[in-house]
């Protein structure tokens, strides 16, 4: 099936190719790859039982409470919101979904790390990624995902395990899904984890926010380690942490793809691993604590 969303995506890209320089390594692969949009014979019937669970999402009656650690928040407001609602405009969509897919399959991460769970439709596309590459031959991949919204998490959690993913905190098991703010979260499950060969930063909308996070994971990246940055079009308030990444004069290697941004990881800046520990305070992005599902845009926007 090809989504309706998938064909100016690969028409973009394409654009969008021509005039910014080729990443290097695997993170090169991966885009080549996610770039093209298209699937394989054997990757239909993965992608195929996301656009199912998609389906019921869009037409779900379920409620589930989503508690926002916004600014100045404590966290302890939980408001119920609509599943359907949320996967209308807050979930990965179908187009981006197939580019993460695309990610995996083109560089073979093992580890993969994911800040913002909301629904796992993102984590499901990265996911499956995993598991064809794993039957190809590939060392065992592992996503840890990050969700500060205990219901929106137990939730996204059934979701993985329905489509056959392995989810709890073994090491055998193929995902892995961490509850509680960001702040709280991160430095601990990094330097248990990492290091990470691939990173999607989809939660805590703020430039920042992401600024510090990436700060904090940049002694858990392996070499040549790929993070891709969520809602760096002109106007969203990542922006400016994409423009402050990319302008240095040492600025990483970066591909603008519009609504993502992607950036390759080289060890050269000094930091070590164990720089950034359990400890550390993370609470000196925007807020003090972070926000795992952003607030409700007024537009469907990418869903």
């Amino acid at each position: 099936m090809i989504h309706l969303s998938v064909v100016p995506l690969r028409a973009g890209l394409a654009a969008l190719r021509i005039g910014q320089p080729a990443l290097p390594g695997r993170a090169g692969d991966g885009l080549r790859r996610a770039a093209a949009l298209r699937l394989r014979r054997n990757e239909r019937p993965a992608e195929g039982a996301i656009d199912a669970l998609r389906q019921r999402l869009r037409h779900s009656p379920d409620t589930v409470e989503v508690v926002d650690y916004g600014a100045g928040s404590a966290g302890s407001n939980a408001p119920e919101r609509g599943v359907a609602e949320i996967y209308r405009r807050a979930a990965t969509g179908p187009a981006w979904g197939r580019f993460l897919f695309g990610l995996v399959r083109g560089m073979k991460p093992v580890r993969v790390l994911e800040l913002g769970t909301n629904l796992g439709l993102g984590a499901a596309h990265l996911a499956a990624a995993l598991a064809l590459n794993e039957a190809e031959g590939a060392p065992h991949g592992r996503l840890v995902t990050l969700e500060g919204a205990p219901a929106l998490a137990a939730l996204a959690a059934g979701h993985l395990a329905r489509l056959g993913h392995g989810v709890g905190d073994e090491v055998a098991a193929r995902v892995r899904v961490v509850v509680g703010p960001f702040a709280e979260t991160l430095a601990a499950t990094a330097a248990a984890e990492g290091p990470f060969d691939l990173v999607f930063v989809d939660g805590h909308h703020e430039a920042e926010a992401a600024l510090r996070y990436l700060d904090a994971l940049r002694p858990h990246l392996a070499e040549g380690a790929l993070v891709v940055l969520d809602d760096v079009e002109p106007g969203r308030d990542v922006r400016a942490a994409w423009n402050e990444l990319t302008a240095a004069p040492d600025a990483p290697p970066s591909f603008y793809a519009g609504k993502y941004g992607l950036l390759v990881h080289h060890a050269d800046d000094g930091a070590e691993a164990g720089d950034v520990g359990p400890d550390s305070d993370l609470r000196g992005a925007a807020t003090a604590a972070a926000r795992e599902t952003p607030p409700l845009p007024t537009s469907a926007g990418d869903a």
